[in-house]
C-alpha cells in the first residue's frame, strides 16, 4: 500500500517538558468544517485525545492544587468536540489498581465514567490485570469501546481481545489505524495466563497485517513504554506516525521526538490529555501535538461531578472505622520498602506472620502503597497500604528456596524493582554491588543460620508465590494454605492492628544492606 507522506509541524532539536503550572499551549487553528457540513466527521481533519493513567475517579492534590477527575476530562474533551467534531478519544491504560479507589472498586466505576464521556478506543496498562485475567476481562465486557493489544496473548497463543491487535477508525476524512502495545506485566500479574511478546516484532506484524487489510493513511502506536522504549520503537517500526507512551511524571506532561515522529506522554492521574491535530494538505498529513491541561481552570462537567461525590461519599462511609492508634508513623519515604528495611514493611510482614503463626512473613516492597502516619489507624490506612487484594497464603518452602526468592527480590534493587522482600522471623544482609544471584548473605531464621536442606512456613501474599517481581523461589513449596481459603492481605493488616490496638514498629536489622 502506498501511504500519503506525513509532515510534522515545527519539529524541535529538543524534549518538550511542560509542567502542570505552564500556562496552556497554544492550540492548532480550528479546522474547516465547510467541506462536509451535513458530516462534521467526514472533514480532511481528525484530532485526537490521549489520556492514560487513570487510577482516581476524583482530583488529585498535588502542589497545593487539585488535577484530574473524570467530571474535568469530560468538559475538557467536550470543549475540543466543539472545536472539531472529527475528534477520537483514546485511553492509555491503567484504570484498575494501584491505589485505594483502584483496590476497591477494581476499574469499574472507570470504565462506567469513560462510557458517559464516550472514550473510542482503550490499550491495556499493567495495572488493568491487578486482579487477574478475568476482572480484566469483565472490564473490557463493561466497556462501550474497543480495547485493542498487539503484544498481550493467552495462554493458547492467542491475543488476549480476539480480532483486536490493531484498529482502524475513520476519524473524518482521515484513516488512523491504531496498535496497542504493553510491558512490565510481570510487575502486576503472577500468572501463566497471560504472556506479553516483544513489542517491536508485535508491532511490526500488526502494522504488516492492519496497512494489508486496510487503507490506513496514519498509524498511531499506544503505548505503556518508557520514552527511550517508544524511540527504539519508532526507529524499529518507520511506518509509525505518532506515539502515545505511559505518564513519565505526576505533574509533567512531555513532547519529544524520533526523527519526525513525535512521542508523546501525559501527566498521572488524568492531569493532562495529549492533543494531535491531524490536517491533509494535499496528499501529505500535517500532525501537530499540544497539550491541555485538566485542572482547576477547567470547569467540571456536572453529571460527572455527581459520580465522583457518589464513590467519595461511599468510600468515606466504608472506610472510617478506628482500628488502632498510631504511635510511631509507618512511612516508606521514596519507595524506601524497595530498596531497604523499613518500619512499615516489618509491621506488615509482622501481620502476615501473626494472621497464620507461621515462621515466616515476607512482604514485597512493591505492594506498599501508602503511608499511615496517625494518629488513628483506620480500614482506609489498611486498604491504602495494600490496595491489591492480594491473598496471603502459608507455603512450606525449603531453605534453599528462600535463600534463592532473596536473591531474586533484591536482584533488581537498582532499578527499585517490587520485588524487595520486608521480612519477619528471618533476617538477611545484602550487597547492592555483588553480581545479581550473589548478593545475599547471612540469611537467619529466628536468630539462627537458615538450614537450606529443611523446609519453613512462609505467610506470603499468592502473587510472590505465583513469581511476581519475578521472585520464583517460592514456586517449588507444598501450599498450605491455598488462596482461595486466605485472607486478602489488607484483611490480614487490619486483623494485625486490631489485636494490637496501638501501632508501634521500628527498624531493627532484619535486613543489612552492605557496600
Amino acid at each position: 500500500m502506498t501511504r500519503p507522506l506525513i509532515r510534522l509541524l515545527s519539529i524541535p532539536a529538543f524534549a518538550i517538558v511542560l509542567a502542570a503550572s505552564a500556562p496552556a499551549q497554544a492550540q492548532a487553528a480550528p479546522p474547516d468544517q465547510g467541506a462536509d457540513a451535513a458530516n462534521p466527521r467526514a472533514s480532511n481533519s481528525a484530532t485526537l485525545l490521549y489520556f492514560n493513567d487513570a487510577h482516581e475517579i476524583g482530583p488529585v492534590l498535588s502542589g497545593g492544587q487539585d488535577r484530574g477527575g473524570v467530571a474535568r476530562l469530560s468538559a475538557a474533551i467536550d470543549t475540543v468536540r466543539e472545536d472539531n467534531p472529527a475528534t477520537s478519544v483514546v485511553f492509555g491504560g491503567d484504570l484498575a489498581g494501584g491505589t485505594l479507589f483502584g483496590g476497591l472498586y477494581k476499574g469499574f466505576p472507570m470504565v462506567d465514567a469513560f462510557n458517559k464521556i464516550g472514550v473510542d478506543l482503550a490499550n491495556f496498562g499493567q495495572h488493568d490485570f491487578d486482579f487477574g485475567i478475568d476482572i480484566a476481562r469483565e472490564l473490557v465486557a463493561a466497556s462501550e469501546f474497543p480495547w485493542i493489544t498487539s503484544n498481550l496473548v493467552d495462554a493458547e497463543g492467542e491475543p488476549f481481545v480476539a480480532g483486536g491487535t490493531w484498529e482502524v477508525q475513520r476519524i473524518g476524512k482521515v484513516r488512523v489505524g491504531f496498535i496497542g502495545l504493553t510491558d512490565a506485566i510481570d510487575t502486576t500479574l503472577a500468572s501463566d495466563q497471560l504472556d506479553e511478546t516483544d513489542p517491536v516484532e508485535a508491532a511490526r506484524a500488526a502494522v504488516a497485517d492492519m496497512t494489508a487489510t486496510e487503507k490506513v493513511d496514519v498509524v498511531v502506536a499506544v503505548t505503556q513504554h518508557s520514552m527511550d522504549d517508544n524511540r527504539v520503537l519508532a526507529q524499529a517500526v518507520p511506518e509509525i506516525d505518532a506515539i502515545f507512551g505511559e505518564e513519565m511524571a505526576e505533574y509533567e506532561s512531555v513532547i519529544s521526538y524520533s526523527g519526525a515522529v513525535p512521542l508523546m506522554a501525559p501527566e498521572g492521574n488524568i492531569g493532562s490529555l495529549i492533543r494531535l491535530d491531524i490536517t491533509k494538505e494535499g496528499g501529505e498529513y500535517i500532525v501537530a501535538p499540544s497539550v491541555i491541561e485538566v485542572d482547576h481552570t477547567v470547569t467540571p462537567d456536572p453529571s460527572l461531578r455527581q459520580l465522583e461525590k457518589f464513590y467519595e461519599a461511599d468510600m468515606a462511609a466504608n472506610l472510617s472505622t478506628v482500628l488502632a492508634t498510631v504511635q510511631t508513623p509507618l512511612l516508606n519515604p521514596e519507595n524506601a520498602a524497595r530498596r531497604q528495611e523499613t518500619a512499615l514493611g516489618n509491621w506488615v510482614a509482622d501481620a502476615f506472620r501473626a494472621y497464620h503463626g507461621t515462621q515466616i512473613g515476607w512482604m514485597n516492597g512493591g505492594g506498599l502503597r501508602a503511608e499511615a502516619p496517625g494518629p488513628d489507624f483506620t480500614t482506609r490506612d489498611a486498604y491504602s497500604i495494600a490496595p491489591f487484594d492480594n491473598k496471603v497464603m502459608v507455603v512450606q518452602a525449603s531453605g534453599a528456596g528462600i535463600v534463592a526468592a532473596l536473591e531474586q527480590g533484591v536482584g533488581h534493587v537498582d532499578i527499585l524493582g517490587g520485588g524487595f522482600p520486608q521480612v519477619s522471623g528471618i533476617s538477611y544482609s545484602y550487597s547492592p554491588s555483588a553480581a545479581v544471584g550473589s548478593r545475599v548473605s547471612d540469611v537467619r531464621v529466628a536468630g539462627e543460620p537458615i538450614d537450606v536442606g529443611s523446609t519453613y512456613s512462609v505467610a506470603v501474599t499468592n502473587y510472590v508465590v505465583g513469581g511476581g517481581d519475578g521472585v520464583a523461589g517460592f514456586s517449588g513449596g507444598s501450599v498450605l494454605v491455598p488462596a482461595s481459603g486466605a485472607p486478602s492481605d489488607a484483611e490480614a493488616i487490619m486483623a494485625h492492628a486490631k489485636s494490637l490496638g496501638v501501632v508501634d514498629a521500628t527498624t531493627e536489622g532484619r535486613i543489612t544492606v552492605l557496600p
